[in-house]
């Protein structure tokens, strides 16, 4: 398939997700003006006038702890057999609702960034850092979200396997794949709920700033509950640091090509290292 044909089979997908993404640049500097007000170069009084590093959004004020969270404990087999069973049934709809909230979120956050930033109520060059890291994020995310539907390496059947499933029910598994295509289907189960964790961790990242923007103008004295629960991941140098290599191994383990290498070519390479270390060369 050309580059052409691939882009026009994309053609719905692309005008939702550019509606969602335009929309939120929209609604986020609609956003920006009701909670923010008046710019500083045009309030009456010095004293109304804000200006907002990345630095003193990021930090919280003194004597606010972030509280502590519980992780989940359950199995983590029988996790992943409850998530694989619901991507199975639902796997296109889960896809297309995580690529245009994600997008719709960071363009939310991106429409009143910008805003403030020509309003001057933003300062530094972080925040041009972290609109165009979020850029290159949504575009990352959306190429790793293709794969998961047109995979590089697949059993034949798993295009089909949301239909297979739907129509015949567990049943269809055992007639349509065999147990290798299972093992498949966990590395590409794993890709997916690293890509669906890269995009949560993304969108709290906007949320924060959304809300502790807001707070840090008003001069409010309690930081709001949804700052203090999102601000662990507004870190911007970890989130730069982390973020591409969770998405490389989401994308290797979607696609496929962590299965192709794990099952053909590490053997070789094991066997070739096993006979260069006994026999030499």
């Amino acid at each position: 398939m050309s580059f052409i044909e691939t882009i026009q089979s994309k053609e719905v997908d692309i005008y939702i997700s550019a509606f969602f993404t335009i929309l939120g640049l929209i609604l986020g500097a609609i956003l920006d003006r009701v909670l923010k007000g008046d710019s500083p170069q045009s309030a009456n009084q010095p004293g109304h006038s804000v200006n907002l590093s990345f630095n003193t959004v990021v930090n919280p004020p003194p004597g606010v702890n972030a509280a502590s969270t519980s992780q989940d404990m359950t199995p983590f087999i029988c996790m992943l057999l409850v998530a694989g069973l619901i991507y199975l049934f639902f796997r296109v709809e889960i896809l297309n609702l995580l690529s245009w909230v994600t997008l719709f979120t960071i363009s939310l956050w991106a429409g009143g960034t910008l805003h403030s930033l020509y309003r001057s109520f933003f300062a530094g060059i972080k925040w041009v850092v972290a609109l165009l890291f979020c850029l290159a994020f949504c575009v990352a995310a959306t190429y790793v979200t293709d794969e998961a539907f047109m995979h590089t390496q697949a059993p034949p059947n798993f295009q089909n396997g949301q239909r297979i499933i739907n129509e015949q029910g567990l049943t269809g598994i055992k007639e349509n794949f065999v147990l290798l295509d299972m093992h498949w289907f966990l590395l590409h189960l794993s890709g997916v709920i690293l890509l669906i964790y890269t995009s949560l961790r993304m969108m709290l990242f906007s949320t924060y700033f959304i809300v502790a923007g807001a707070h840090a103008n008003n001069n409010g004295t309690h930081e709001p509950w949804l700052s203090r629960k999102t601000r662990k991941y507004a870190n911007l140098r970890k989130n730069i640091i982390f973020m591409p290599i969770l998405l490389v191994l989401a994308y290797l383990l979607t696609s496929g090509l962590a299965f192709d290498w794990f099952i053909h070519t590490m053997p070789n390479q094991v066997n070739a290292l096993m006979n260069t270390v006994l026999y030499g060369r």
